[in-house]
């Protein structure tokens, strides 16, 4: 058949555009932390890469998909960017409250959580841009290291 390939459907034009947007806001993140000390950025990218990384191979776990913002990591490594929750957002993430796990009744905490509806293809597209800005900011952490090592 000749046909060729169908049209998008409505529902699929509306994911692109919303991918699109979300995109163009991933970037104009990119933009805002390229000023930003290589020591505190390259740990931060290299945690939302890793997190991404392992929803992307592992997309039915429901606990890869959950993050507390209590969590060690989280603080160390993301406290200090916070335009690193922007990012988490701008991927399709939800800041949410929910009940801690073993805890009391009614105690409840902080997550980001990557929901059933989030786009795995957006994600797949933000970390190859995260994977690309660590590319030029990880030997500036290297240059900035042995300047240190120098200086002592």
């Amino acid at each position: 058949s000749g046909a060729g390939p169908r049209p998008p459907t409505e529902e699929e034009q509306l994911m692109k555009m919303h991918i699109d947007a979300q995109l163009s806001q991933i970037d104009e993140l990119v933009e805002s932390v390229q000023g930003a000390p290589p020591e505190a950025l390259v740990p931060a990218l290299e945690l939302l890469s890793k997190i991404y990384g392992t929803i992307i191979e592992k997309p039915d776990e429901p606990k890869v998909r959950r993050i507390r913002t209590s969590n060690e990591k989280f603080v160390a490594h993301l406290g200090g960017l916070p335009v690193a929750t922007d990012f988490l957002e701008a991927s399709g993430f939800v800041l949410q409250r929910a009940p801690v796990d073993g805890g009391a009744a009614g105690e409840e905490e902080e997550v980001v959580v990557f929901p059933r509806e989030g786009s795995l293809s957006l994600l797949r597209q933000v970390r190859a841009k995260l994977v690309a800005v660590l590319n030029v900011e990880k030997p500036k952490l290297s240059q900035a290291a042995l300047a240190a090592q120098h200086r002592s």
